[in-house]
């Protein structure tokens, strides 16, 4: 029988009037300076359910990573330059790259237990769960983190990218484990799996992995205790 997956540790970032960037201040500045608006995101939630409630580091544990445009205003970047030069940067590539954010979050918290980063489409939400849910029943360890996040999309990509926009843009950590004593307390009535088949049957109604995720992260704070 599946075991019963809970939520420990979650943490979110959705841009508002109100706080448009990710404060990722506790970065080293030089390594900040390189961050993308999308690795910023994924660094700061990342780094929020990685420590506990006062502030302390807890066990590595495997991520499993998914995003639907991943670092997609970094490789319009690369693509200008190349167009305009002929050349690319070997450093400027490597942060384009689909998962250089979650690389970048795993070397900056010096996690080594690994990670997958999983691309789906507009399901990317529901995959990337789904992946991090199958391998929390296969693998030996009873913790798993799952990362989403996607940033806005450049408006010169709108015309052809298949979905609205402006699109959603969010962030969000959830450090899943099948351990019920590790359980966050308020978020103990959340059912992980019942709410990733309730997407599953709503999938047509959303336009982006983003959209699933904020349907997601509602779904559950009406179940907070």
């Amino acid at each position: 029988m599946p075991h019963r997956v809970y939520i420990e540790k979650l943490a979110r970032f959705v841009p508002s009037d109100a706080q448009t960037k990710p404060d990722v201040s506790f970065v080293p500045m030089l390594t900040r300076r390189r961050l993308s608006y999308l690795s910023r995101m994924v660094v700061l939630v990342s780094e929020q359910v990685s420590k506990d409630q006062n502030g302390n580091k807890l066990s590595p544990c495997k991520v499993t990573f998914s995003s639907q445009f991943g670092e997609i205003s970094q490789q319009l970047k690369i693509s200008q330059t190349l167009i305009d030069t002929g050349t690319v940067s070997p450093a400027h590539f490597s942060l384009s790259v689909f998962n250089a954010s979650i690389a970048n979050a795993s070397i900056l918290e010096q996690n080594t237990a690994g990670y997958s980063a999983v691309f789906s489409g507009k399901d990317a939400f529901i995959t990337g769960l789904a992946d991090c849910l199958a391998a929390l029943e296969s693998e030996d360890s009873d913790t798993r983190t799952f990362i989403f996040a996607d940033e806005l999309i450049p408006e010169t990509y709108a015309p052809v990218a298949g979905v609205p926009y402006p699109n959603a843009v969010c962030a969000i950590a959830l450090r899943l484990t099948t351990d019920e004593s590790k359980a966050d307390q308020t978020l103990k009535n959340v059912d992980v799996s019942s709410q990733l088949a309730n997407l599953k049957m709503l999938r047509n109604n959303f336009d982006t992995a983003a959209e699933q995720a904020l349907a997601f992260l509602c779904a559950i704070d009406m179940q907070r205790l």
